[in-house]
């Protein structure tokens, strides 16, 4: 089966994107942050703070070309829009930052095998947990003996002493999406942990806590199709759109006690926060209210950020009284090409009833002749017409007789049958896996992966639209 060419949807055209106004305030000392990480890690730097500065991202992982789709995009208007590219790690998430699947064919079966290249602290953010070692990655994934993680194996090769697992993800990455989408900077969620810009949105959530989440419920209440779950409010205690996090342990809602006259930090079951044991990091909302609001001038999503976003802005223009800078969605699906059949159930059903039907109609099927066809049809000329129930079960005999003895004189005929009704069956149980588009975006050919930039840049865009 040949897959499918790249599905790809830009919202609006990227040759109409346009950038807010630059600079925007706190850009200068996150560069430097951003700067010093590059020079560690041999990742791409930002130059001046005053340039237009457009982003997108994701979590820490081995992630598929729809997301790889959003870096290309970056990639295709930075140059139209005069821009620089920086790549967002969300580095606060718990998410299993080295599970790979990888697709394999076992004779004509579809098979799926998962692995985790590295085991990690489990619920802790991966900013906040050690690098994998090396070796044990390399290890594992060669003991997945598959032809398609050849170029992953690659990437492997060197990578640079590193202080987190976002950290050593980013870099495999970066290095693995630089044939298509160019180098793009790296930032990391965390580096936002200390800079004035953060500090002073988290000092006026403690001192105005009551409103920061009344007014956020209320824009997650106007846009029900997001899925945003409201913070709590109640009259003791305020939850806000925070984490706490800290090194090998895992994350924590923050929530602040407005009990007294003075409001302080506190976790869910009143323990004061500890500022200097963990960091406070942003929630969903929360980082793209700052990254809009303070760093970017454009931000590019997934379809699902694109949902979500309008409860930020709707939640920032509530609370804060300030419009954020634009935003953008790409997306994409692209399919592998895993040589394995795949068909749908009406081609199966066809394969059955022509299993069925064969022994019985080989004469037909193969436009044979001579005196046991001749008989045959002289049987079933005159069957109906006999009324003896003897001779009619005589006859009976007879023609199944016949078709055996068809059969038996055509072995090719019914095991090319059989050949394609075993196909069919196998080609709807492959279906589901040859119909994911969600594989590690190094897995794929990087014909696939180029044809992939050429859509997004050919693509025409839609006008933005949101559900009702």
């Amino acid at each position: 089966m040949t897959p499918a060419s790249p599905s790809v949807r830009v919202e609006p055209a990227i040759d109409s994107w346009s950038a807010g106004e630059a600079p925007r305030p706190g850009r200068a000392a996150l560069i430097e942050r951003i700067n010093a990480r590059a020079k560690r890690l041999g990742t791409a730097t930002l130059k001046a703070p005053t340039a237009h500065l457009i982003a997108t991202g994701h979590q820490a992982q081995l992630w598929h070309p729809g997301i790889l789709a959003k870096d290309i995009a970056l990639d295709l208007a930075a140059e139209r829009l005069g821009a620089q590219r920086l790549h967002l790690v969300v580095d606060q998430d718990a998410n299993d930052a080295w599970r790979l699947d990888v697709p394999w064919v076992d004779g004509e079966e579809l098979r799926v095998k998962t692995v985790l290249l590295a085991d990690q602290e489990p619920g802790a953010a991966t900013g906040f947990g050690p690098p994998a070692d090396v070796r044990v990655l390399q290890e594992r994934l060669a003991g997945l003996d598959s032809s398609l993680t050849g170029v992953l194996a690659e990437a492997l090769g060197d990578l640079p002493e590193c202080e987190s697992l976002a950290e050593q993800i980013a870099v495999l990455l970066a290095r693995l999406k630089r044939p298509y989408a160019g180098d793009v900077a790296v930032m990391m969620v965390s580096d936002l942990a200390g800079l004035e810009v953060f500090e002073s949105i988290v000092s006026r959530m403690l001192d105005e806590a009551h409103r920061c989440a009344s007014a956020y419920n209320r824009a997650a209440d106007d846009h029900p199709q997001a899925g945003m779950t409201p913070m709590v409010v109640n009259r003791e205690l305020v939850e806000l759109p925070l984490w706490a996090v800290r090194f090998g342990g895992s994350r924590r809602r923050v929530f602040v006690d407005v009990a007294d006259s003075t409001p302080m930090f506190v976790y869910d079951d009143g323990e004061p926060i500890d500022r200097g044991a963990v960091t406070l990091l942003p929630r969903a909302l929360l980082l793209t209210a700052v990254m809009r609001g303070d760093i970017c001038d454009l931000f590019v999503h997934g379809t699902g950020g694109l949902i979500y976003d309008r409860v930020t802005e709707a939640w920032w223009r509530d609370w804060i009284g300030e419009e954020l800078a634009p935003m953008a969605g790409v997306t994409a699906d692209v399919f592998l090409d895993l040589g394995a059949p795949v068909t749908d159930r009406t081609a199966l059903d066809r394969a059955v009833w022509h299993r069925h039907h064969l022994p019985h109609n080989l004469d037909r099927v193969l436009g044979l002749g001579g005196e046991a066809v001749r008989r045959k049809r002289e049987l079933i000329e005159h069957m109906d017409n006999d009324r003896d129930r003897a001779r009619r079960r005589t006859a009976f005999g007879e023609l199944h007789q016949i078709n055996r003895d068809l059969v038996e004189q055509n072995p090719q005929a019914m095991a090319l049958a059989d050949r394609e009704l075993g196909l069919a069956r196998a080609g709807v149980r492959n279906a589901r896996i040859a119909a994911r588009r969600d594989w590690c975006f190094a897995l794929y050919p990087p014909d696939s992966l180029h044809t992939l930039r050429g859509a997004l840049a050919a693509a025409p865009g839609v006008a933005v639209q949101y559900p009702a």
